[in-house]
């Protein structure tokens, strides 16, 4: 009886304290940035902040998005151009929007 009237002393106090410091938690998302023909889970995810917005996923800029980064970065540099423009028309998103994602420097085929 204590131990469950701490417990949940405990998680009113963790609880607050996300209002009080100013901490949002996102809501984390049910679906993926990844290539549209995968079928099997991502074996390698990263959640971040989307540095730029999501339409094809409802995700805005700023709201958390999930990185599928076998499909983003696991790729021959041949097979970049058409894997990457196929997964921003999938996600209705420019294609150097996927960058800014990855946060890294767009290549200079994404920008013509």
């Amino acid at each position: 009886m204590i131990l469950r009237c701490l417990s949940r002393k405990i998680v009113s106090i963790v609880w607050l304290s996300f209002f009080v410091n100013g901490i949002a938690l996102a809501e984390v998302p049910e679906q993926c940035v990844q290539a549209p023909q995968r079928t099997s889970m991502c074996p390698h995810t990263l959640f971040r902040i989307a540095k730029a917005p999501v339409p094809g996923l409802n995700i805005p800029k700023n709201g958390m998005v999930c990185l599928c980064l076998s499909d983003l970065t696991d790729l021959p540099v041949v097979d970049q151009p058409k894997a990457f423009e196929a997964m921003a028309t999938h996600l209705q998103m420019p294609v150097t929007d996927l960058f800014v994602l990855l946060e890294i420097p767009v290549p200079d085929w994404a920008k013509q």
